[in-house]
């Protein structure tokens, strides 16, 4: 049989060829294949993760700020109420709790006083009961008319009068030993000595101040404001209170709408809570903000979903596409009025719709975004957050 030469050179070429052909081709399937999967990773990435906080409706009336000063309720000027010599006292800077010593003054004095009462009274018992058993023995005499019953009568008076001595004498046995217990002062709450104004072995009398004790638990902020105001407040009330470590929320406590001609103010009182009262020193200067008008419904966002810029600020509205998947509209706000964690704005957002509060500050107008659930994400209620907006 006769073979040609080339027809089975091309048969041994075509296999080989197709081989090559099959693993270019393989090749190629497998760079689409990771190409495809590089572009979906790619779509994934560009997705930013942020959490969201919806747009509110509150009530925001007009507020002004007004300066006030943290007093201590309970500030008192304590004396011992008896004349004496000072023995001891409590030095200036000193925390005491209640019913703790501050002054002693020498009880010596009193001391011999209460000694002689104790005596006087012993007499008047020892009378009287001589007297009361004479005024028995006359009885039964009476009774057998062997006396007259004018020295009855007489007897018996006597006896009256020495059972009114003794409770003249234990009533002045108590006055010394009332006057002994205020020898020593003791606190009468809780607080520190910030001022004493006698030594140790100075003479004093009754009426003098010793020392000044001031509790530094009872906190109330006052605060003067103009009269046309005080129409606004009223007890109860919760008020920002602003200071150097932040701001915080304190309840009216009273409000007193009395002015003079001169100044038209009235004074308003906030009381300092217990939780709150470390965040506050006695004579600390705060500014409270003052409602002006009536309150009104107003849209309000939270504070962090705010973009401070130079000239504007804006917000970040989480939105859907029709390709699938959120994406943001960045958004002009202009600000209003702020309560708490929520600020009064206005832009072009309506009660519901979500805004970026967690992740805006690397977000562009139309990023897509991977909105996080709240139970990845909760947002934290500061009570006193420390973020302010200049309004």
């Amino acid at each position: 049989m006769f073979v040609n030469n080339r027809t089975l050179s091309n048969s041994k070429a075509r296999p080989q060829g197709l081989s090559r052909n099959w693993h270019i081709r393989l090749f190629g399937m497998l760079l689409l294949a990771g190409g495809f999967a590089g572009s979906l990773q790619a779509n994934e990435t560009a997705a930013k993760v942020v959490s969201v906080a919806p747009v509110q409706s509150q009530m925001i009336s007009p507020q002004m700020m007004v300066s006030g000063q943290v007093y201590s309720r309970y500030q008192s000027n304590l004396s011992a109420g008896v004349d004496g010599r000072l023995e001891w006292i409590a030095e200036a800077g000193q925390q005491v709790a209640q019913g703790d010593v501050l002054a002693k003054l020498d009880p010596t004095p009193l001391t011999l006083r209460k000694n002689e009462l104790q005596a006087q009274l012993k007499r008047s018992q020892i009378n009287a009961a001589r007297l009361d058993k004479e005024l028995a023995r006359l009885t039964t005499l009476v009774a057998k008319q062997l006396i007259s019953q004018t020295q009855l009568d007489q007897v018996q008076a006597d006896r009256d009068l020495a059972l009114a001595d003794v409770e003249l004498n234990r009533a002045s046995l108590a006055q010394v030993q009332d006057q002994l217990n205020r020898a020593v002062v003791t606190a009468p709450f809780a607080g520190v000595v910030s001022q004493r104004h006698h030594q140790k072995g100075e003479e004093v009398s009754r009426s003098e101040t010793l020392l000044q004790l001031v509790s530094l638990t009872d906190l109330e902020v006052r605060v003067f404001a103009p009269l046309a105001y005080a129409a606004f407040i009223q007890p109860g009330q919760q008020l920002q209170v602003y200071q150097q470590q932040g701001q915080t929320q304190l309840q009216l406590s009273s409000v007193i709408p009395v002015s003079d001609v001169r100044s038209q103010t009235f004074e308003a009182r906030l009381a300092v809570t217990a939780a709150d009262a470390n965040n506050f020193s006695v004579g600390q200067l705060v500014s409270v903000a003052l409602p002006t008008a009536s309150a009104s419904l107003s849209t309000v966002v939270h504070r962090d979903a705010l973009v401070l810029g130079k000239q504007q600020h804006a917000v970040f509205l989480v939105q859907e596409t029709k390709e699938g998947g959120p994406q943001v509209k960045r958004l002009t706000v202009e600000l209003g009025q702020g309560q708490g964690e929520w600020l009064q704005v206005k832009a072009a957002v309506k009660p519901g719709d979500q805004l970026v509060v967690r992740g805006a500050d690397t977000l562009k107008d139309g990023d897509k975004v991977r909105v996080l659930s709240e139970a990845e994400f909760a947002l934290a209620k500061s009570k006193t957050p420390t973020d302010t907006v200049a309004l």
